[in-house]
């Protein structure tokens, strides 16, 4: 019996002080870890890092006349990018940037390509885009 509680002590053991160390290592919100904002921050970055790069990837592809894959890029910077982003910036009380970022990429944008507008009006939008999501940028960064 002494035996079998002993493997349970050493099993509970185990399981138990991994954990503790995790928490100690950072857990507790301590200055040993980036922040939650910080993090966030981090995260939204990358979000609109990979919008610019999409929007880029669509003037190319618009450009070798792959309408729908152009179409497809800008929807996935808009959708699988920004949107994730709106939320912070709307905390950094920046609602005038997200509704013309909105504008630029959802509406404008999406409106030149399913016009197939000519390449200089889809690389005009799409710099404005990039001058916004910049900015965007920056403000995360505590640029501005």
């Amino acid at each position: 019996m002494k035996k079998m509680i002993s493997r349970w002590s050493i099993l509970i053991a185990a399981l138990l002080i991994p954990a503790l160390f995790t928490e100690l290592k950072g857990g507790f919100g301590q200055e040993n870890g980036p922040s939650r904002n910080e993090n966030e921050s981090s995260k939204s970055i990358h979000y609109l890092q990979n919008a610019r790069g999409l929007l880029n990837q669509t003037s190319v592809e618009y450009k070798n006349k792959n309408y729908t894959g152009a179409e497809e890029l800008a929807t996935d910077a808009y959708l699988d990018n920004f949107e994730y982003v709106e939320h912070v910036l709307e905390q950094k009380g920046s609602h005038s940037m997200v509704q013309n970022i909105e504008h630029l990429m959802r509406e404008e944008l999406r409106d030149l390509l399913k016009n197939k507008a000519n390449q200089t009006e889809i690389d005009k939008s799409i710099k404005a885009s990039d001058v916004k999501l910049l900015e965007a940028i920056d403000l995360l960064n505590g640029v501005k």
